[in-house]
Formats: C-alpha cells, structure tokens, sequence
C-alpha cells in the first residue's frame, strides 16, 4: 500500500513538471489548428467570390437563354438586398447607370479610364494578400453592389437585343409554350421570362413584396420567390401581378435597355489576369505571356456567362489587329505568346512580391452582330471584338493602380521567333 501511494505522489510530481512544457506544446497545436481553419475558410470565401457564374451548367445556360426561370415555386428565392447605408463610392471606381425609377437599383459596374471594366474585375482583397477579401460593411456593400451591376448590365443588353420580341410580347397576360412552336410565342415567352428576371433582380425590396410575396397571413413574412403573385400563387394572381407590373414599368424598362449597346457596340477596358509562361527569360529580357485575343474559356471572365461572353470572337478591324490575328493562326505560334520587355532586377522584385495579382489591360470595342443562326428557337446573341488602342498596359495589382509595363501590339516579339 505504501509502495502504491510512494508512485501516485512521484507520478502527481512529475506531471506537475512536465505540465507547462506539455500544455504549451498542446495549446500550440491547437492554435496552429485554428490558424489554419481560418486561413482555409478565408480561401473558401475568396474562392467563392471568383468562381461566382462561373459554374452554370449547359441546362441552367439553356433556361436562361430561354427567359424561363426553372425555381420550383415551393422553393424559396431569398431577395437580393442592397444594405441601405451613407456609404459613399468614389466615382473614380465606378460608372452609375441610373435608373428610371426608384422601384429599381441603379446598375454600378467599375470602371478604368472612363469605360466600364470587363474580364477580370477588382474583388478588394487583402493588401498584403490577394487571395482574402477585405471583410468589412462597406467594402462587403460594394461587393453586393457589384454583383448586382455586373448581372443586371449582361441582363439589360440581353433585352435590348430582344426588342423586337417585346414588340410582340402579350402586355394581357403570360404566354406559355405550346406545341407546335408559334414564332411569336416564343417570343413572347421568352420576353416575359427576362422580364420577371429583371424584376426579381433589380427590384428593391418593396417592390418585390409587391409583386413576388403571396401574404396570405397578412403579416408580411411570406417568401419572396421568382413567381408572379409569390408562392403557391394561383393562374389569376400570377397573370395579375404580370399585367400590373407591365402596365407601370415595362415601358421605362425598354427606355432603359437603350442605353447598354445603344448603336449595336460598347466600348469596355478589356482585364484579364497574366499569366507569365515559363521563367523569366534572360536572353530575352522579358517574360512571355499570352495575348488576351486568344482565351476561349470564361474561366478569367467575372460575370460573365459562356453564351452571351463579349470576348469570345476576335474580328480585328486594325492592321496591327489583323496581323496579331494573321500570326496567331499559324501553328507555330498558335498559343499567342508575346515578350514582355523587363530589367532583371524589377522582374526578380515581381517574383518576389508576395502581394501581387498582375492584370493586363486593352482597350476594345464590342459588336453585337444580331442572333446566332445555329438555333433560331434560342435567339443567342452574337458578339465580337477588337482592338481599339495598340498599346496593352500591365499592372501589378487588380485594382490597376501599381503599373509595371506594357506591350506594343504594333511591334510584338513572338516565341520562336528569333
């Protein structure tokens, strides 16, 4: 009994003595965990802003092409909200597209050198690291802001494309589809169908409470979902709600939709995220990178959808233009990979730079070129683009505020080219 008791005190001693060590170890583990959990959350939510519309399968690209909109109406839509704040955005960042009535959100898109930035925009991240984004209310604010510009720009040119289809759209009550297919119901359908998206989208809350929110306790909490009359909604409230709203807003709408792709073309500042191909090459003096005319994903396109993408087709209309489009079709030099002139010592200072997100930048000019003939039932727009400055400007940052270079299109040195 003795020799037990004589143990337990020696163990009780040495635990006491080895405590501080182990439970420092201990809780440097755990705070090494919990780092690392924020680290990866904070990823996931950065990860989360980039890859936002990036990855619509081809059905959900389908409905939207048909102005249909697939949510069960059982389904809650939960409103798109803009907080409502003194925050003040510097008209430097942004372009303001007003709208024509206070029903609806003004369209914010940002903007470089006075022209609406497209591609690649600026999610405000972190200075010292841009893969986490600044999580404040005001910054968060421009973020909903942004989103909602972005999409409510594409949806606001898609109508103007269909103007026709609202000259035939039934203004009395909602079209559906029957068999065989009527050219101008399908029309119509597919106008009312971007209709209601536009309203469900650029709508402030009171106006969807309006016309999406079926109160029938008459509390005011009921859902708002993308159905017209709101849930469980019967055929003679959801054609009511529609004739209600079209009868106050369409024609402002339509006035509204002029104002994206007036004359058939935009001019934008063209971003797109560089890439440098390899090492830096010191024969060379420079790094190579690929020209912005030759991406064929929307993997780099911020809002941006793969149908209705503005950079798609490169149809120059310069010489230099031509002669990048001449060169990138040979084979040889197929992947469009152009020197980047820099000094050793700024290239090596680059690298380096544990805070950079470099972004190249060209001015262009967009041509809606009407409908796309492959599919005449789907209507999907035709675009095309081309250079409208020769001179590409690089930065280091995606704010564009940080400039490292650029590159004369006018005068390209060509991998494999001696």
């Amino acid at each position: 009994m003795g020799s037990s008791r004589t143990i337990m005190v020696v163990m009780g001693m040495l635990f006491f003595i080895m405590a501080p060590r182990v439970n420092a170890q201990f809780f440097k583990k755990l705070k090494q965990q919990a780092e690392e959990k924020l680290t990866e959350k904070a990823n996931k939510e950065v990860d989360d802003i980039f890859t936002e519309n990036k990855g619509t399968t081809k059905k959900e690209e389908g409905a939207k092409e048909l102005g249909t909109v697939k949510t069960d109406e059982n389904k809650v839509v939960p409103p798109t909200t803009v907080p409502q704040s003194t925050t003040t955005f510097n008209e430097s960042d942004y372009l303001v597209y007003k709208s024509p009535d206070p029903a609806f959100h003004d369209v914010y898109v940002q903007k470089f050198k006075g022209l609406p930035r497209f591609g690649s925009c600026n999610f405000y991240t972190m200075p010292n690291n841009p893969k986490i984004p600044v999580s404040t209310p005001e910054v968060n604010e421009k973020r909903v802001k942004m989103k909602m510009g972005y999409n409510a720009f594409l949806l606001l040119a898609r109508m103007h494309t269909l103007k026709n289809h609202f000259k035939v759209m039934d203004r009395t009550a909602l079209t559906p589809i029957s068999k065989p297919l009527v050219e101008d119901e399908v029309k119509s359908n597919m106008a009312q169908g971007y209709l209601m998206n536009f309203a469900f989208l650029m709508g402030t809350d009171a106006l969807k409470k309006e016309y999406f929110m079926n109160d029938r306790n008459g509390d005011g909490n009921a859902p708002i979902v993308s159905k017209w009359g709101g849930q469980y909604a019967d055929d003679f409230t959801e054609n009511e709600k529609y004739v209600a709203f079209v009868e106050k807003y369409l024609d402002k709408i339509l006035q509204w939709t002029q104002t994206f792709f007036e004359d058939a073309t935009e001019d934008f500042q063209f971003v797109v995220p560089l890439e440098f191909k390899g090492s830096y090459d010191f024969d060379k003096n420079g790094f190579w990178v690929q020209l912005p005319t030759k991406r064929r994903s929307s993997y780099s396109m911020d809002f941006g959808s793969t149908r209705d993408n503005y950079f798609f087709e490169f149809l120059p209309k310069t010489p230099y233009g031509q002669q990048i489009f001449n060169k990138t079709q040979q084979v040889e030099h197929i992947n469009a990979e152009v020197l980047f002139k820099m000094d050793p010592a700024a290239a090596e200072a680059l690298i380096n730079d544990k805070t950079k997100n470099p972004q190249m930048v060209v001015k262009v000019k967009v041509v809606y070129e009407g409908f796309r003939p492959e599919n005449p039932t789907i209507y999907a727009p035709k675009y095309t683009y081309h250079l409208l400055d020769p001179i590409m400007e690089l930065y280091s940052d995606a704010g564009l505020t940080k400039k490292i270079g650029e590159i004369n299109l006018q005068n390209l040195t060509y991998k494999g080219t001696d």
